[in-house]
């Protein structure tokens, strides 16, 4: 195996520094744990993996007999063609063998052999039987369904050395499965800087790099792979002294956190004793539990589209009450800001569902998306808003419009949330209704929209976009997506000042707002709150106690 010395650098990066061992995940392959094992455990994983594939068996059985009364028989012949390979001793007798002489566990055995017979399949001149290789990846992946039933009964890894996942894209659910199951740090050849996946990297505290070109055919499992998000930096095969000398970074950055702690719990001011809270951007409940551990000051930004991507079809109102009120209830009194469903044309599968429509729009970043989208289906608007007013039994909960582009937007959403108020029996105006600046037009009638708004939460991610036309997921216009255009100033300068003349709250919840080199210029704005990622909250308010607080005169 190549182990030659390589090196790269990636267009996105969230933060922290991971020396581990590579997992690739290739066409939607799940991720697998990599054990070498001791001489007395070899009997029990070839165990193991026998009767993973005597379980494949039998349901592929199963299948087949429930297949035999179709008129067209092309899936029952897929299903015996199925049954073969997995008799085939090619598969599985090898992966055995694999097991007994290098020692490995059955999973990392199994998908080797599997990569070894595609590779096969690759060099295979005849286009057919080329494009057979998928029957052996869809019974291999049937295999090693049953095997990761088994060993991860808690859906986490089992490892010795951090795993690096590197892959060639990524969607955000499939980083926080990844997480969840114990990966150490990402890696995608895909993807820009403001891409979805490295903002739910950068939430949840993963170390991750996007747009990391050419890495994915050079790295083989089990590869020893330093991952730089600090620097945007990978080493392929990293020297000795390289990683004596990471491994002494990442001692140093683990007291830099520690003696951040000091300002966890911390009321949020200036040095001169002005407030602007820091608050949380969040995707998940298991994210909860740090937040408070934290000391935010509430959450700013609750993504909840990410809990409709989560399960299999699109949850009810209870589905959606039952998960609002458990985060409600984590953050022990703090208010919870929830977005509504903010899914368009950009995600067509889930979109569809809701829906029932299939999107054609060539520009899903302009298109059918946000309250355009739940104002056509008031069902779906109706449902959420339910369950988040519901869910307010429990905590401060206020509602968030996303993509509002005039008035009447705003002020059919806030009828749509008193009539559900009167169905519920619940008091008017006890939860508020924030508009999501995120479009130039919005800011444009930034006085008219805060006549009929509670609050204002500037989503710099979007207007960013929008206002410079650039793609933020686009990594061949990365540097014209950039907030220090001055245009950017501006449009926050004119919201900030309607909000002030109107007496309503306003924050930032983009990106931005874990900026640094911002802060300042947002405390003198007069902001009410800084939204961000989890990992940002403690240098953001140690930096802002440093700060004086100069107000800005209109």
């Amino acid at each position: 195996m190549n182990s030659q010395r390589l090196e790269g650098t990636a267009i996105a990066s969230s933060s922290g520094v991971v020396i581990g061992k590579v997992q690739k995940l290739v066409a939607g392959q799940a991720a697998i744990s990599e054990r070498h094992l001791s001489t007395e455990e070899l009997q029990e994983e070839q165990l193991r993996l026998a009767a993973a594939v005597q379980s494949a068996l039998q349901e592929l059985d199963a299948e087949h007999t429930h297949l035999l009364g179709l008129e067209h028989q092309d899936p029952v012949l897929i299903l015996e063609a199925h049954r073969m390979l997995l008799l085939d001793p090619e598969l599985v007798d090898k992966a055995l063998n694999l097991i007994e002489n290098e020692k490995i566990n059955a999973e990392w055995a199994l998908r080797r052999q599997m990569d070894e017979i595609i590779t096969v399949f690759d060099c295979i001149e005849d286009e057919y039987l080329r494009s057979r290789k998928s029957d052996v990846e869809q019974v291999g992946q049937r295999i090693m369904c049953h095997l990761m039933g088994q060993v991860f009964g808690s859906d986490s890894m089992q490892s010795d050395d951090p795993t690096i996942i590197v892959a060639d894209d990524l969607s955000p659910s499939n980083i926080v499965l990844l997480w969840r199951q114990g990966a150490a740090g990402i890696i995608c050849e895909q993807g820009g800087i403001n891409a979805h996946a490295i903002i739910v990297a950068r939430g949840i505290g993963l170390p991750a790099l996007l747009g990391a070109s050419d890495l994915l055919g050079q790295v083989h499992d089990g590869d020893v792979l330093l991952l730089d998000a600090e620097q945007g930096h990978w080493i392929l095969h990293p020297s000795a002294k390289e990683i004596a000398q990471y491994q002494r970074f990442i001692t140093a950055m683990d007291l830099a956190r520690h003696d951040l702690k000091v300002f966890a719990k911390q009321p949020s001011k200036s040095a001169n004793g002005h407030r602007m809270d820091i608050m949380a951007n969040l995707e998940f409940r298991e994210e909860i539990a740090l937040a408070v551990e934290l000391g935010v000051e509430g959450v700013g930004l609750f993504r909840t589209e990410f809990i409709f991507m989560q399960d299999a079809m699109p949850p009810d109102e209870t589905r959606q009450y039952q998960q609002y009120a458990e985060i409600v209830k984590g953050m022990h009194g703090f208010a919870v800001t929830f977005r509504l469903l903010d899914v368009g044309g950009d995600k067509p599968a889930l979109f569809q569902q809701l829906s029932g429509y299939h999107y054609n729009g060539e520009n899903p970043a302009m298109g059918l998306r946000g309250v355009r989208m739940l104002l056509q289906w008031p069902s779906v608007l109706r449902a959420q808003v339910r369950a988040i007013l519901r869910a307010s039994e429990y905590g401060e909960v206020n509602i968030l419009v996303p993509m509002v582009t005039n008035s009447s937007e705003m002020i059919a959403v806030r009828e749509m949330v008193d009539a559900c108020c009167d169905e519920l029996e619940i008091q008017k105006n006890t939860v508020s209704v924030g508009c999501m600046i995120e479009v130039p037009a919005a800011v444009m009638i930034a006085d008219d929209l805060a006549a009929v708004s509670d609050f204002f939460s500037i989503g710099t991610n979007d207007l960013i976009q929008y206002t410079l036309a650039a793609d933020r997921a686009d990594e061949d216009v990365c540097g014209i997506y950039s907030p220090n255009h001055p245009a950017i100033l501006a449009l926050i300068r004119k919201t900030a000042h309607a909000a002030h003349k109107a007496e309503i709250p306003v924050m930032v919840c983009g990106e931005l707002a874990a900026n640094p080199e911002w802060t300042e210029t947002f405390l003198n704005l007069g902001l009410h709150g800084l939204s961000m990622s989890l990992n940002s909250a403690l240098r953001i308010r140690k930096h802002l106690s440093q700060l004086e607080y100069k107000p800005e005169v209109p």
